[in-house]
Protein backbone atom coordinates (compact mmCIF):
# COMPACT_ATOMS: atom_id res chain seq x y z
CA UNK A 1 0.00 0.00 0.00
CA UNK A 2 1.75 2.93 -0.94
CA UNK A 3 1.83 6.00 0.96
CA UNK A 4 1.68 8.07 -1.92
CA UNK A 5 -2.16 8.20 -3.46
CA UNK A 6 -0.76 8.98 -7.27
CA UNK A 7 1.10 5.58 -6.63
CA UNK A 8 -1.94 3.31 -6.14
CA UNK A 9 -2.98 0.53 -8.87
CA UNK A 10 -6.00 1.56 -9.55
CA UNK A 11 -8.72 -1.13 -11.72
CA UNK A 12 -6.96 -0.16 -14.68
CA UNK A 13 -3.04 -1.11 -14.08
CA UNK A 14 -3.89 -3.85 -11.05
CA UNK A 15 -3.16 -7.47 -11.33
CA UNK A 16 -7.09 -8.84 -12.31
CA UNK A 17 -7.94 -11.99 -13.72
CA UNK A 18 -9.28 -12.31 -17.57
CA UNK A 19 -12.85 -13.32 -16.41
CA UNK A 20 -13.21 -10.41 -13.94
CA UNK A 21 -11.96 -8.05 -17.12
CA UNK A 22 -14.15 -10.00 -19.44
CA UNK A 23 -17.32 -9.11 -17.59
CA UNK A 24 -16.53 -5.45 -16.78
CA UNK A 25 -16.04 -5.02 -20.74
CA UNK A 26 -19.12 -6.55 -21.18
CA UNK A 27 -20.73 -4.60 -18.65
CA UNK A 28 -19.91 -1.20 -20.26
CA UNK A 29 -21.32 -2.69 -23.89
CA UNK A 30 -24.04 -0.19 -24.74
CA UNK A 31 -26.64 -2.80 -25.08
CA UNK A 32 -25.69 -4.59 -21.39
CA UNK A 33 -28.75 -3.85 -19.51
CA UNK A 34 -31.06 -5.27 -22.04
CA UNK A 35 -29.31 -8.34 -22.29
CA UNK A 36 -28.73 -8.73 -18.37
CA UNK A 37 -32.90 -8.36 -18.27
CA UNK A 38 -33.62 -10.58 -20.89
CA UNK A 39 -31.16 -13.67 -20.00
CA UNK A 40 -31.83 -12.73 -15.95
CA UNK A 41 -35.52 -13.60 -17.18
CA UNK A 42 -34.17 -16.92 -19.14
CA UNK A 43 -32.41 -18.24 -15.75
CA UNK A 44 -35.54 -17.31 -13.78
CA UNK A 45 -38.02 -18.92 -16.78
CA UNK A 46 -35.71 -22.21 -17.28
CA UNK A 47 -32.97 -23.37 -14.84
CA UNK A 48 -33.92 -24.98 -11.69
CA UNK A 49 -32.81 -23.80 -8.11
CA UNK A 50 -30.48 -21.23 -10.21
CA UNK A 51 -28.17 -19.57 -6.93
CA UNK A 52 -27.89 -23.10 -5.75
CA UNK A 53 -26.75 -24.68 -9.50
CA UNK A 54 -24.37 -21.84 -10.94
CA UNK A 55 -20.81 -22.87 -11.79
CA UNK A 56 -21.52 -26.87 -11.50
CA UNK A 57 -24.24 -27.34 -13.41
CA UNK A 58 -25.07 -24.70 -15.27
CA UNK A 59 -22.27 -22.21 -16.43
CA UNK A 60 -22.06 -18.57 -18.20
CA UNK A 61 -19.32 -16.92 -19.88
CA UNK A 62 -18.92 -13.37 -21.01
CA UNK A 63 -16.84 -12.38 -24.51
CA UNK A 64 -14.65 -15.44 -26.49
CA UNK A 65 -11.25 -15.87 -25.28
CA UNK A 66 -10.59 -15.91 -29.25
CA UNK A 67 -12.83 -13.76 -31.51
CA UNK A 68 -12.76 -14.10 -35.16
CA UNK A 69 -13.30 -10.53 -36.51
CA UNK A 70 -14.88 -11.63 -39.87
CA UNK A 71 -17.77 -13.29 -38.27
CA UNK A 72 -20.22 -12.41 -35.00
CA UNK A 73 -18.54 -11.44 -31.81
CA UNK A 74 -19.80 -14.05 -29.46
CA UNK A 75 -21.31 -11.50 -25.97
CA UNK A 76 -22.53 -14.09 -23.65
CA UNK A 77 -22.90 -18.07 -23.78
CA UNK A 78 -24.91 -20.01 -21.09
CA UNK A 79 -24.03 -24.01 -21.26
CA UNK A 80 -26.05 -26.69 -19.00
CA UNK A 81 -24.43 -29.97 -18.16
CA UNK A 82 -21.62 -28.92 -20.59
CA UNK A 83 -24.24 -28.24 -23.83
CA UNK A 84 -24.79 -24.31 -25.04
CA UNK A 85 -28.49 -23.59 -24.77
CA UNK A 86 -28.22 -19.57 -24.26
CA UNK A 87 -25.87 -17.38 -26.42
CA UNK A 88 -25.96 -13.68 -27.17
CA UNK A 89 -24.13 -12.58 -30.77
CA UNK A 90 -23.30 -8.90 -31.54
CA UNK A 91 -23.54 -8.35 -35.72
CA UNK A 92 -21.33 -5.49 -37.02
CA UNK A 93 -22.47 -4.45 -40.38
CA UNK A 94 -21.48 -2.26 -42.90
CA UNK A 95 -23.02 0.47 -42.23
CA UNK A 96 -21.66 0.31 -38.26
CA UNK A 97 -25.02 -0.46 -37.29
CA UNK A 98 -25.21 -3.25 -34.16
CA UNK A 99 -27.81 -6.65 -34.44
CA UNK A 100 -27.77 -8.77 -31.13
CA UNK A 101 -28.82 -12.25 -32.01
CA UNK A 102 -30.43 -14.34 -29.18
CA UNK A 103 -29.75 -17.82 -29.58
CA UNK A 104 -32.08 -20.43 -27.74
CA UNK A 105 -32.07 -24.20 -27.71
CA UNK A 106 -34.55 -25.75 -26.11
CA UNK A 107 -36.43 -29.73 -26.50
CA UNK A 108 -38.62 -30.50 -28.96
CA UNK A 109 -42.13 -30.90 -28.44
CA UNK A 110 -42.88 -34.94 -29.40
CA UNK A 111 -45.71 -34.35 -31.61
CA UNK A 112 -43.69 -32.22 -34.09
CA UNK A 113 -41.32 -33.07 -37.15
CA UNK A 114 -38.67 -31.53 -38.24
CA UNK A 115 -40.22 -29.82 -41.49
CA UNK A 116 -42.50 -28.43 -38.27
CA UNK A 117 -39.84 -26.85 -36.51
CA UNK A 118 -39.22 -24.52 -39.23
CA UNK A 119 -40.15 -20.56 -38.41
CA UNK A 120 -39.03 -17.79 -40.17
CA UNK A 121 -40.19 -14.08 -39.82
CA UNK A 122 -38.91 -10.73 -39.52
CA UNK A 123 -37.52 -11.33 -36.17
CA UNK A 124 -37.31 -14.98 -35.42
CA UNK A 125 -35.98 -18.09 -37.58
CA UNK A 126 -36.19 -21.35 -36.11
CA UNK A 127 -35.60 -25.09 -37.16
CA UNK A 128 -33.98 -28.74 -36.04
CA UNK A 129 -30.49 -27.50 -34.29
CA UNK A 130 -27.49 -28.82 -35.82
CA UNK A 131 -26.10 -31.27 -33.08
CA UNK A 132 -25.33 -34.58 -33.37
CA UNK A 133 -25.69 -35.65 -29.91
CA UNK A 134 -29.50 -33.60 -28.83
CA UNK A 135 -32.11 -33.50 -30.76
CA UNK A 136 -32.95 -29.31 -30.42
CA UNK A 137 -35.08 -26.93 -31.67
CA UNK A 138 -32.54 -24.23 -32.25
CA UNK A 139 -33.89 -20.50 -32.67
CA UNK A 140 -32.16 -17.29 -33.56
CA UNK A 141 -34.43 -14.33 -32.21
CA UNK A 142 -33.45 -10.21 -33.07
CA UNK A 143 -32.56 -9.70 -29.25
CA UNK A 144 -33.54 -5.93 -29.92
CA UNK A 145 -37.20 -6.66 -31.06
CA UNK A 146 -37.75 -8.07 -27.63
CA UNK A 147 -37.15 -4.66 -26.17
CA UNK A 148 -39.86 -3.02 -28.82
CA UNK A 149 -43.36 -2.82 -27.53
CA UNK A 150 -44.80 -2.02 -30.79
CA UNK A 151 -42.71 -5.16 -32.58
CA UNK A 152 -44.39 -8.31 -32.57
CA UNK A 153 -42.30 -11.16 -32.00
CA UNK A 154 -44.04 -14.38 -33.00
CA UNK A 155 -42.41 -17.51 -31.92
CA UNK A 156 -44.99 -19.71 -33.66
CA UNK A 157 -46.15 -20.58 -29.99
CA UNK A 158 -47.08 -19.50 -26.83
CA UNK A 159 -44.49 -17.89 -23.95
CA UNK A 160 -45.23 -20.66 -21.62
CA UNK A 161 -44.75 -23.38 -23.80
CA UNK A 162 -41.62 -22.00 -24.95
CA UNK A 163 -40.70 -21.35 -21.77
CA UNK A 164 -41.70 -25.43 -20.43
CA UNK A 165 -39.54 -26.82 -23.52
CA UNK A 166 -36.52 -24.65 -22.39
CA UNK A 167 -36.53 -25.60 -19.23
CA UNK A 168 -37.31 -28.79 -20.13
CA UNK A 169 -34.07 -29.15 -21.98
CA UNK A 170 -31.59 -27.57 -19.34
CA UNK A 171 -33.29 -29.42 -16.56
CA UNK A 172 -32.14 -32.96 -18.73
CA UNK A 173 -28.72 -31.62 -18.95
CA UNK A 174 -28.29 -30.47 -16.19
CA UNK A 175 -29.23 -33.93 -14.26
CA UNK A 176 -27.03 -35.85 -17.09
CA UNK A 177 -23.70 -35.02 -15.23
CA UNK A 178 -21.84 -33.83 -18.20
CA UNK A 179 -21.20 -30.35 -16.91
CA UNK A 180 -16.94 -30.01 -17.46
CA UNK A 181 -17.35 -26.39 -17.31
CA UNK A 182 -16.65 -24.83 -14.10
CA UNK A 183 -13.18 -23.43 -15.35
CA UNK A 184 -14.61 -21.27 -17.94
CA UNK A 185 -17.33 -20.09 -15.76
CA UNK A 186 -17.72 -16.13 -14.59
CA UNK A 187 -18.35 -16.02 -11.58
CA UNK A 188 -19.19 -11.87 -11.23
CA UNK A 189 -21.05 -12.20 -14.76
CA UNK A 190 -23.44 -14.89 -13.18
CA UNK A 191 -24.11 -12.90 -9.92
CA UNK A 192 -25.40 -10.18 -11.71
CA UNK A 193 -27.58 -12.24 -13.19
CA UNK A 194 -28.97 -13.49 -10.18
CA UNK A 195 -29.04 -10.27 -8.65
CA UNK A 196 -30.98 -9.52 -11.67
CA UNK A 197 -33.18 -12.16 -11.67
CA UNK A 198 -33.99 -11.72 -7.96
CA UNK A 199 -34.79 -8.39 -8.65
CA UNK A 200 -37.26 -9.36 -11.40
CA UNK A 201 -39.60 -11.88 -9.10
CA UNK A 202 -39.46 -9.57 -6.39
CA UNK A 203 -40.88 -6.66 -8.31
CA UNK A 204 -43.03 -8.95 -9.53
CA UNK A 205 -44.83 -9.69 -6.50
Amino acid sequence: MPKERAKRATLLDAAVGQPRRQFWELSDHIAYPAIRSIVADYINSSIPDPANTEKYLWQISALADAQDDAGPRRLLTLTCGGFETLRVDEIMHDDDAIELDLRINTNVPRDRTDEQLEISNETVSAGRGPYRDERVWSWSIDLGALLEEDVDVDLGIDDDTFDDLAYGLNARLMRSGNSTGATAHNHDLAADLLAEAYRQLFEAE
